[in-house]
């Protein structure tokens, strides 16, 4: 079945960072400061979890500290991971409204989730040259997914370096909570407020919007 996404430049396999990359050195620092004798190589970039041939990428921020650490996944913050499971699941793309550990992460699922940029940042803020560094691996993820229809960019960050893994200019498009566009060359984008406590409380974005936006993805994609 066709998409209607054409890639801007065809991968033949995808790319991962190395374990020890090396391509920002702040984050290199703060990696080698940070680690503990306990953290058994959860350290390095957070690898993508779920399905390549999903027709849905959920274009996360970075790696939370603790979090990444502990589930060395994307969106391990259990607090904003219990709102995308949920949502998630109310729209029938998860089996669960809870997010399975990365042991048990089943291996064919209705979407993927990746980090903006892979390795945890001071104060959880990357600097833009960690952001351009990085953007090479999700343009990866974006050219190997042959059933893509939908990118889910929760965060304005997350909506910018998907539109630049695109090879597509800013001024094409816009960030824009709470609907999906399509972008110029065909891919569909969903765009979400992050789902962090402070955006949540403050009303920046609700359960019952979020929730909305996800069941408007799931009858695109299903």
């Amino acid at each position: 079945m066709s998409t209607g996404y054409a890639p801007i430049i065809e991968a033949a396999h995808a790319r991962e960072p190395a374990a020890d990359c090396a391509l920002c050195p702040r984050l290199v620092a703060h990696r080698e400061a940070d680690c503990t004798p306990d953290s058994a190589g959860r350290d390095g970039p957070v690898p993508s979890v779920g399905s390549r041939n999903a027709p849905l990428l959920i274009v996360s921020l970075a790696p939370g500290r603790q979090a990444a650490r502990d589930a060395f996944r994307p969106f391990a913050d259990e607090h904003a991971a219990s709102l995308l499971y949920e949502a998630l699941h109310t729209a029938g793309l998860a089996e669960t409204p809870a997010p399975p550990a990365v042991h048990d992460f089943p291996e064919q699922t209705l979407y993927r989730i990746v980090c903006t940029t892979r390795c945890r940042s001071p104060e959880n803020l990357p600097q833009p040259s960690e952001i351009v560094a990085c953007n090479q691996f999700l343009k990866s993820e974006l050219q190997t997914m042959p059933n893509l229809r939908v990118v889910l960019a929760l965060g304005v960050l997350a909506h910018n370096a998907t539109v630049a893994a695109c090879g597509i200019p800013f001024s094409r498009t816009g960030f824009h909570p709470g609907e999906i566009t399509s972008l110029p060359d065909g891919l569909r984008i969903a765009d979400s407020h992050h789902l962090s406590r402070h955006n949540i409380e403050s009303g920046i974005v609700t359960r019952k919007t979020f929730r909305h936006l996800v069941s408007k993805i799931s009858e695109e994609i299903r």
